[in-house]
């Protein structure tokens, strides 16, 4: 009966947190479930609708890009490593960035703006310096890292 003893430890794992279908096989296998069971387990979540990776990615992408301030380019990052495909990643990046309206530019200004009051006991050449690796941490390109840094920098 491994097979419901495994069904009954991802619904658990479900119930905590949300997990894209590869993330969840691998965390499953380091169990100790056998892949058989891990693949019939997967099946069965996501005929019931309990697993989706589209739906996943899009609640990740909206909750790091509006909640953390991340760019498009550190959220497909951490959907790659948590096993979503890439053109799923792609698709659901795209459609937040659609819907909420995002602006990378404009977000990275946010994000310096307020950043920017932790680096007041600092030189500028040190604020630019500590600012551009905060962005590019979260995955801001250099234009807009730059804009960024040039506007709240004085």
């Amino acid at each position: 009966m491994t097979d419901e003893r495994a069904y009954n430890r991802a619904l658990a794992m479900l119930a905590a947190r949300g997990y894209a279908t590869e993330d969840l096989r691998r965390r499953l296998a380091r169990k100790g479930f056998a892949a058989d069971d891990v693949a019939a387990v997967l099946t069965r979540l996501t005929a019931a609708g309990l697993l989706d990776d589209a739906a996943y990615a899009r609640q990740l992408t909206r909750s790091k890009v509006l909640g953390a301030g991340a760019a498009a380019r550190r959220v497909h990052r951490e959907l790659a490593a948590r096993g979503v495909g890439i053109q799923v990643a792609t698709r659901a990046i795209a459609e937040v960035m659609d819907e909420e309206a995002v602006d990378e530019t404009a977000l990275a200004e946010q994000l310096a703006r307020r950043r920017i009051a932790t680096l007041a006991r600092f030189d500028p050449a040190t604020q630019r310096r500590r600012l551009y690796a905060y962005l590019a941490r979260r995955g801001y390109g250099a234009d807009d890292i730059r804009r960024a840094v040039t506007l709240v920098v004085r």
